[in-house]
């Protein structure tokens, strides 16, 4: 399961795999920064650009990205970057941030936070 902020609207989407989640969060809106994405135990993960994106003239080719675990930096846990999602966008169980948080804490052995 992957988890999916959009940064702009402050929604969180949760979908089945990486392959759903990157066909649906578009590889420029990707790059820009406007998505960031969490696994189903809440630990981020970035992008990592297979094919780039090109920009020309009059057109933008979408490049193609998988995502990967976070080696360096300092990025927020999901469980962190819940305060700011207004809406959560999935399937039941996972219809309000409440449940994201139940199922964070269910995944985590009940530990809010990862250590």
């Amino acid at each position: 399961m992957i988890f999916a902020a959009d940064t702009e609207e402050c929604s969180l989407l949760v979908f089945p795999d990486a392959l759903t989640a990157s066909v649906y969060c578009d590889a420029v809106d990707v790059e820009a920064s406007l998505w960031r994405f969490w696994d189903d135990e809440g630990t981020p993960l970035m992008p990592a650009f297979l094919v780039p994106n090109e920009r020309h003239l009059f057109t933008t080719t979408t490049g193609v990205y998988s995502l990967v675990p976070v080696n360096e930096g300092h990025y927020e846990f999901l469980w962190d970057a819940l305060r700011h999602i207004r809406q959560v966008i999935g399937e039941m169980p996972f219809t309000d941030v409440r449940a994201v948080r139940d199922y964070l804490v269910m995944q985590c052995g009940g530990q809010v936070s990862p250590a």
